[in-house]
């Protein structure tokens, strides 16, 4: 079974196409289920049960895209092999998704993200070109997002993190990752969702993409209510989770330089992130100048142990 988590966040207009989709992968044979987590009162989305020919669980009033996740996997069916987290306006097809679950199994100890084509929606018209995985670049201004090219002679291979609108892992792996704070949920709304990514490299599950197994996806401007304030302290929390004091104390200085007020998102990030960065003690922290594009001749290269350590 494969348990696709489903955030919803006053899309309507969206729902029909997602509920197709699945409705076409199931007449296809693959037994899943929907666990629809959606800002609006749960009882405002309960067509969703009649338009879906699988089984359906929803949860209301989730306000958070980490929180939504988190309790999308929570409430997965304990027979799934594979959890699937997309956002509501994602265009897929059935072979897109046999494929990710076959590299799923392959690499059951990693996460596992899409080649994101750039489409409307629902029409699922292509808009523009294909990403794989992401960083963040500092030579501009912090935390400018940057799509990485694939390798012209590999299908699958490790990222630094990958768009927070679509990928997959097993349960095995959430459960792991949720012990040590799961999905950052502190944030109404939009954190920094590519957080997760460095986070499951810092507890040794590799983070990969599978160019042939693509996706379409909708890049929404924003979400309603989003401050800059918000977008900061979420970047900072992930900062202060996740890097060694190197790669911190540099990040946080260009910050600084750039006009943030590190000190109070720091504050901010060490009231909400201290208990989870006391568990994760257990775990080196990252060299996060590995990860992100800090200096101009900044490269990627994945650790030499990920295949390794992805199968395991």
């Amino acid at each position: 079974m494969i348990s696709f988590i489903i955030q919803e966040y006053h899309e309507e207009e969206f729902i029909d196409r997602m509920i197709k989709q699945l409705n076409d992968l199931s007449a296809e044979g693959e037994e899943i289920e929907l666990c629809f987590i959606t800002a609006s009162p749960a009882e405002e989305r309960s067509y969703v049960r009649k338009k879906a020919d699988f089984p359906v669980k929803i949860v209301g009033r989730v306000w958070s895209c980490g929180a939504a996740r988190n309790t999308g996997a929570i409430i997965a069916s304990p027979r799934s092999e594979a959890l699937f987290f997309f956002d509501c306006h994602i265009c897929f097809t059935p072979s897109a998704i046999r494929r990710a679950k076959e590299t799923l199994r392959k690499y059951p100890n990693a996460m596992l993200g899409f080649s994101i084509r750039v489409v409307d929606f629902p029409s699922c018209e292509k808009k523009g070109g294909v990403g794989h995985g992401v960083t963040f670049r500092f030579t501009k201004h912090p935390f400018e997002w940057v799509w990485l090219p694939s390798p012209s002679d590999e299908e699958i291979f490790a990222v630094p993190t990958v768009c927070g609108c679509a990928f997959a892992m097993t349960p095995q792996v959430f459960r792991h990752f949720y012990e040590y704070g799961g999905f950052l949920w502190q944030h109404r709304r939009l954190g920094w969702e590519e957080e997760h990514g460095f986070r499951l490299w810092r507890l040794q599950h590799p983070v990969i993409v599978d160019k042939r197994a693509e996706v379409g996806h909708l890049f929404k401007q924003s979400w309603k209510g989003d401050a800059a304030s918000d977008w900061q302290n979420s970047r900072i929390l992930g900062i202060y989770l996740n890097a060694d004091r190197g790669s911190c104390e540099e990040i946080l200085r260009i910050c600084s330089q750039k006009g943030w007020d590190t000190e109070k998102a720091l504050r901010w990030a060490r009231e909400h992130g201290r208990p989870i960065r006391r568990k994760l003690k257990r775990y080196p922290p990252l060299n996060l100048k590995r990860f992100l594009w800090i200096e101009e001749a900044w490269r990627w290269t994945p650790p030499a142990w990920w295949k390794k350590l992805a199968t395991s």
